[in-house]
């Protein structure tokens, strides 16, 4: 009868820890869903509190009319070239001191420069070279600027076949991105893609090979592209 005894009472012993446990797991459960159930009820209020609203991005506080990328390869081996990118831009979400430009290279890039104001800082981030450009003053909402941001780039273009990428950074109703080469090395062959993801679409109708200021050149012509895109020039010389 004490045996009998015995193993009743080790059968309620864990008996009492399964109940113990599983109803610990439920209240557990039934606390992270009261939370998300909480969170979803005030998630629309919560927005809305000033502590919570984060600022307004630089994309959203700058716009261009007009942006020019210009490639210039100086040597016919492709080891010397210049990045410019000319922006005409309006302020057009608060007041505006500062904005940033970046760049990316598969070589070495240095020597930024500015004509408006002053680079602060240049920093890597995602794979591209940003440069912090301050502006010197204020330039209220409304206020239209023209500046030009430069970067020298070396062992770059190396290859038989190379390729440049332009993101869309800013909001701009027109991009055009223009190669320029050594009258000794003209492209051969030219290809406009865009970027989505990690897959490349073709595009039918894009750059195409011309002169300019008697050298040859590829010009890529853009219009509304979308924040955010990325459009990719591909060519053979």
């Amino acid at each position: 009868m004490s045996l009998i005894t015995a193993l009743l009472g080790q059968v309620n012993r864990i008996a009492a820890i399964i109940i113990a446990a599983v109803a610990a797991s439920l209240l557990a459960y039934f606390r992270s869903q009261a939370s998300a159930g909480i969170k979803w009820l005030f998630q629309p209020l919560a927005r809305r509190l000033p502590w919570n609203q984060t600022p307004p991005l630089e994309a959203e506080k700058l716009a261009s009319e007009m942006t020019v990328a210009d490639i210039f390869l100086t040597t016919a081996d492709g080891r010397s070239a210049t990045y410019e990118k000319t922006g005409d831009y309006v302020v057009n979400a608060e007041p505006l001191n500062l904005y940033y430009e970046g760049v990316t290279a598969s070589g070495t890039a240095s020597g930024f420069s500015t004509e408006l104001g002053a680079i602060v800082q240049t920093t890597t981030e995602h794979g591209f070279l940003v440069s912090r450009i301050d502006l010197g003053s204020v330039f209220e909402v409304g206020v239209r600027f023209r500046n030009v941001f430069r970067v020298q780039l070396e062992d770059c273009f190396l290859a038989e076949e190379e390729h440049w990428t332009q993101e869309i950074a800013v909001p701009t109703k027109h991009l055009t991105v223009r190669v320029h080469f050594p009258s000794g090395r003209p492209p051969k062959l030219v290809r406009s893609k865009t970027l989505v993801g990690l897959a490349h679409k073709q595009l039918g109708h894009g750059a195409a090979i011309a002169e300019l200021f008697g050298q040859p050149a590829i010009v890529w012509e853009i219009d509304n592209p979308k924040l955010g895109d990325i459009y990719k020039l591909e060519w053979r010389w």
